[in-house]
């Protein structure tokens, strides 16, 4: 992992501890991607197409998706606008857009983390209830 990569989920960590995000809650199932996603669109509507800010639209949109979404995490973590002439943004959006896109990475990075453990936790219970059950199965055949 490039070490400014992980310099900057520790800072995000730090800026960001859980008990400063009331919507992280625990994972209860496939639902828990819906209601995400609706969170994310809210805070979309409610902050990014709020604001009153002119809109273009976009030269690139046939471009590449891989591409596309990088030059967008580009403009949202640098600044480095994806088209020549981007409406001009008011320095007070663009903090308050900072502070948000920092805010959600750092939320998505706790709920991946659960995931990952929650998965890690049924796979270990699996195990050791399948060892278990193969400890309690009477054993047959040669016993030397």
């Amino acid at each position: 992992m490039p070490p400014g990569l992980l310099r900057g989920g520790r800072s995000l960590l730090a800026k960001y501890p859980r008990s400063s995000l009331p919507e992280l809650k625990p994972y209860d199932g496939p639902d828990a991607f819906r209601r995400w996603a609706r969170e994310s669109y809210q805070v979309a509507v409610d902050f990014a197409y709020g604001y009153g800010i002119e809109t273009r639209s976009d030269p690139n949109k046939d471009m590449d998706p891989d591409r596309l979404v990088g030059n967008m995490v580009k403009y949202i973590l640098e600044g480095i606008s994806p088209v020549d002439k981007a409406p001009e943004v008011p320095a007070e959006y663009w903090k308050k857009l900072q502070y948000e896109a920092h805010r959600r990475i750092a939320l998505a990075g706790y709920r991946i983390a659960d995931l990952i453990i929650a998965a890690a936790d049924r796979i270990f219970a699996d195990r050791a209830l399948a060892g278990k059950v193969l400890d309690a199965m009477p054993r047959h055949g040669p016993t030397n």
